[in-house]
């Protein structure tokens, strides 16, 4: 097996051949689609930026191709033999930096040469990249449509009480439906959860006293506010009219899949905040004391320049272990809250 990487631009196609180290440059566009590529054979991987590989329309020029050129181009691939994987969208410059590119001029042979590199040195990501299956425009659109609205609405909903620090700030006079519960129901969820590991994962931190103070606001109100909405109604998906379960809530809400960009204030909140800092992996500058050269905020990137594979390995083991730690403790929020929303239904038909 071969790996080949693509990348699209200026009405051209550049091309890496990683297995023979032979770039090839501005072909024409038809030269992908016919996968009439020097050295390609079957069983051979071809990798495209996911968003080249989406139906052309009028308001981007990354996206040049008609879905009937998507769809030749898959029974290209078909007859040939060839396997065309989908390089998650802006994910390109992670790929440069990680591969020691980061300070070289940007262009389509350092971003294919980095690509190829990454996906090299990573064989399980390269395992885990969609498989090119094209799609019209309209029904990308319609069968993600409601995951865009959830978003937004997740979104206007958070940023009141960003804005007041959640609602747990003494300057600010702000309560609200996830605010409450938290303060009513945090004793309870210490017990629940009955690991300290967890407990202090979501901000929560024991004084000498023996009572508990919410030192960080925003992981416990991110994940509370998953499920309850400002207003007091549960959270549900628009399609189904239901709470979603952790896979819905941990691709869409925590914003990890990297084909969503843009999510907003939840996905944020856990990827540059919770994550990185709950995580047993540290960027090795983070260790510096604060001012010195090189120090990086703690809720930075931890992905590094040149990163070693172990490296990489390491990093995805402790924000597994994170993920792992948050979904438990979301499902023990969904028993709870569930459980207290009907408690008060009962109590409205007494």
């Amino acid at each position: 097996m071969n790996l080949f990487t693509a990348d699209v631009g200026q009405g051209k196609v550049h091309i890496y051949d990683s297995g023979n180290d032979k770039f090839f440059p501005k072909l024409p566009q038809q030269h992908l689609i016919d996968l009439n590529i020097e050295g390609l054979k079957r069983g051979d991987i071809v990798v495209v930026e996911d968003a080249h590989l989406r139906e052309a329309h009028k308001h981007t020029m990354a996206q040049p191709f008609s879905f009937e050129k998507l769809i030749e181009l898959k029974k290209n691939a078909e007859e040939k033999g060839i396997s065309i994987r989908l390089f998650p969208q802006q994910s390109t410059p992670k790929a440069r930096r990680m591969t020691g590119y980061a300070n070289a001029e940007k262009n389509d042979e350092v971003d294919t040469r980095a690509i190829a590199k990454f996906l090299l040195q990573n064989e399980n990501v390269l395992s885990s990249l969609k498989i090119f299956n094209p799609k019209r425009l309209t029904e990308f659109q319609e069968k993600n449509q409601f995951i865009f609205d959830y978003i937004k609405i997740c979104n206007d909903d958070i940023n009141e009480a960003k804005t007041l620090g959640y609602g747990f700030e003494k300057k600010h006079d702000y309560s609200d439906a996830v605010s409450k519960w938290i303060e009513t129901y945090k004793l309870v969820l210490i017990e629940r959860l009955a690991d300290p590991e967890l407990v202090s994962a979501i901000g929560l931190e024991q004084k000498k006293s023996g009572k508990y103070e919410i030192k960080n606001a925003n992981r416990i109100y991110t994940l509370v506010h998953s499920i309850l909405r400002p207003n007091g109604e549960i959270r549900l998906r628009s399609d189904v009219k239901k709470l979603p379960h952790w896979k819905f809530i941990k691709s869409n809400y925590l914003g990890c899949k990297p084909f969503h960009m843009k999510q907003g204030v939840p996905s944020s909140n856990y990827k540059h905040h919770f994550r990185p800092i709950a995580s047993e992996y540290k960027h090795p500058n983070k260790s510096l004391p604060k001012g010195q050269e090189g120090w990086m905020h703690p809720k930075c990137n931890d992905f590094e320049d040149e990163m070693s594979p172990e490296r990489l390995r390491q990093l995805a083991k402790g924000r597994t272990k994170v993920d792992k730690m948050v979904q438990k403790i979301w499902y023990v929020l969904r028993d709870m809250i569930m459980g207290t929303k009907e408690n008060e239904y009962k109590d409205k038909l007494r």
